[in-house]
């Protein structure tokens, strides 16, 4: 990965990271897994207006805040002054249709935009439809791909409960105005795309010169030179299927490692047939440089420990890379070494509560308890595992 790609995957992480600290709120109470009744939120604007969002609410406190998820599913952190009346409404929640989320996708892009559905996703795109095709199709391979992860083990994914939302935008340029809006705080130079946890949206930018694609193969031809284009989709798919199959939860304390790694491990494309990427699991080149690169003296320049108990080398511009390239490395190991050890890893991660703190103390027992390693055995475990991890 260049540089400039990795400053944008670091904003792209950063972006989620800002959500995860809208409030600070505790004793939270995770709503039931079952069918929760819809409410109505009459919500008090800055200008002492009103407006009504309908949605469930996922999470309460005793001070009165809440967590709302509404039919788009998107998640607003309420605080009481937020908010003025909540009503409930007859029958249970349910998200939006596919045809309601194409009409409320289309009316946030404008005009030149047209929606393509596939099997899971509602894909709202101005590019080419050659393109926006392609990005279906790949779309439902990395879905087959991480459903399949999990097949036979312990961790239990549910179905999608309804199609995700994705915006391909032809035009950088548009694409940097729709972000600058959508998270007005956020700087968005250089971000190919990102999921964004709040709004529950993948965003990506398409290939310059997309609409003059006249078949399939001068899509897979221009792609095959530009990897970390493919690559970008396919890491980001797996924030927003993580998010959504129950793996992770939204709003929770969820290790930056462990969330980037686990992108990472999917991410590499082979270069090889009609998607140019295959399957996860491949060596990832640049990553796995930067681990080489990361080592001193058969230990980690970012150790271990502190990769577990904290998320602050995501926000370095000087320790970025080394956190990607060792959460990835982790990521691996667990997955091929210690499968027992990342499952049950994976099963506490399901149990997370949104906007609970977990200490870094706890991170590490966490850790240790999964693998019985502590994190000094855990980084030599990790490093003699990588010395064996080879490029294609």
């Amino acid at each position: 990965m260049s540089a400039r790609l990795s400053i944008a995957v670091r904003k792209s992480n950063a972006v989620v990271q800002m959500l995860l600290c809208v409030l600070s709120l505790a004793c939270f109470v995770r709503a039931s897994n079952g069918q929760e009744p819809s409410v109505s939120v009459k919500l008090v604007t800055a200008k002492n207006g009103s407006d009504e969002v309908v949605g469930r609410i996922l999470a309460k406190t005793d001070n009165g805040s809440l967590l709302l998820e509404d039919r788009a599913g998107r998640l607003h952190p309420l605080e009481p002054k937020h908010f003025s009346d909540v009503t409930e409404q007859p029958g249970v929640f349910s998200y939006l249709s596919e045809d309601e989320m194409g009409a409320a996708l289309l009316k946030l892009t404008g005009a030149g935009f047209a929606v393509h559905t596939t099997e899971h996703f509602v894909i709202c795109s101005d590019a080419s439809e050659l393109y926006t095709t392609y990005c279906g199709r790949l779309l439902e391979k990395v879905h087959t791909e991480f459903y399949a992860l999990f097949d036979g083990s312990p961790v239990k994914l549910r179905p999608l409960a309804t199609k995700l939302p994705v915006l391909v935008f032809r035009e950088s340029a548009v694409f940097q105005e729709f972000a600058k809006r959508q998270h007005p705080d956020t700087d968005f130079s250089d971000v190919p795309g990102y999921y964004s946890i709040r709004d529950n949206q993948m965003l990506i930018t398409a290939i310059s010169g997309d609409r003059s694609f006249r078949t399939n193969s001068d899509v897979i031809r221009e792609l095959k030179k530009r990897p970390r284009q493919v690559e970008t989709i396919v890491h980001e798919a797996v924030h927003q299927l993580s998010y959504n199959a129950g793996l992770q939860i939204r709003y929770a304390a969820n290790p930056t490692w462990l969330s980037e790694g686990l992108a990472v491990y999917f991410e590499t494309a082979s270069g090889r047939g009609s998607l140019i990427w295959s399957r996860p699991g491949e060596p990832n080149r640049t990553h796995l440089l930067g681990f080489k690169n990361a080592m001193t003296d058969q230990n980690l320049r970012l150790p271990l420990t502190e990769l577990l108990s904290s998320d602050t080398a995501f926000s370095s511009s000087e320790r970025a890379a080394d956190a990607y390239a060792e959460g990835w490395a982790l990521t691996m190991f667990l997955i091929r070494s210690e499968r027992d050890a990342f499952d049950q890893l994976m099963l506490r991660q399901q149990q997370r509560v949104p906007l609970k703190t977990v200490t870094g103390d706890e991170r590490l027992a966490e850790i240790t308890e999964v693998t019985s390693k502590t994190p000094e055995q855990l980084e030599a475990a990790v490093i003699r595992f990588m010395s064996r991890i080879h490029p294609k």
